[in-house]
């Protein structure tokens, strides 16, 4: 690994032995502390604390004056010493498709996360969670991302989302609605934004018929493909939803 952290142009040739004995100019020590640096990052993302320990020795030795012998030691030890903090790291390697998803997530999801920046959390774990092949958790995270969506619609139709199920405040919404309906002057635009509302206060009960209530009280499992095929529906209608409305506040 040290030797990812070093350019190819910054290694030294071959060393005489006399060479070899001879102290470390300040413009060599300076790259070294850089080098140390990224070591010292990788070490602490890994928790590789006998690393740590190495290299705080390494930076002691530099600020007194270091040959390159002593470093070629050093740096051997340091090597061996991450080496072995590595055998027992568990990592993930995402597959090449699900890396790509995951890597677009931010931008997929603009349009929802400005509308509903508190959802960010949940798109995130959503998301996140689809490509390390746990579809069912993905497909839960899913269903709180729309809880910013019908907590939004309820307050757009003067009602309160809250400790409800969904069925009681989508019976609500849907009242409201009628409610509105009744006080709106006739033409295009109440046709139009009752059109909106309806549509969307009837997405949330196919919401909660195919997915939420089977997720959510432990009635069904999912695999990747049903899981992708919930995130893109829920991603899709939520962007449709932000056009109109966004964050509600909870406080």
């Amino acid at each position: 690994m040290l030797e990812q952290l070093m350019r190819e142009d910054d290694l030294p040739g071959p060393l005489s032995l006399e060479e070899s004995m001879k102290q470390l100019t300040s413009e060599e020590a300076f790259k070294i502390g850089k080098w140390m640096d990224e070591a010292e990052s990788i070490s602490k993302d890994f928790e590789c604390t006998a690393a740590l320990e190495r290299i705080a020795i390494i930076r002691k030795s530099l600020a007194r004056g270091m040959t390159h012998r002593v470093l070629c030691v050093e740096l051997r030890v340091l090597r061996e010493t991450i080496d072995s903090g590595l055998n027992n790291q568990l990592i993930y390697r995402y597959p090449a498709e699900k890396a790509r998803v995951f890597g677009n997530w931010k931008s997929d999801w603009e349009k929802v996360i400005v509308a509903f920046p508190s959802a960010k959390k949940d798109i995130l774990e959503c998301v996140d969670l689809w490509a390390m092949a746990h579809p069912t958790a993905s497909v839960f995270h899913a269903m709180r991302i729309l809880e910013h969506g019908l907590r939004a619609l309820a307050k757009h139709v003067g009602k309160t989302f809250d400790i409800q199920n969904w069925q009681n405040i989508i019976d609500e919404i849907e009242s409201g609605i009628r409610d509105r309906a009744k006080k709106m002057p006739r033409g295009s635009d109440k046709n139009e934004k009752l059109k909106f509302l309806s549509e969307a206060a009837k997405e949330f009960t196919y919401f909660k018929d195919g997915w939420r209530n089977y997720v959510s009280h432990n009635r069904s499992d999912y695999d990747e493909h049903q899981a992708r095929s919930v995130y893109e529906h829920v991603r899709t209608f939520m962007t449709v939803l932000s056009s109109q409305m966004g964050e509600v506040t909870t406080r």
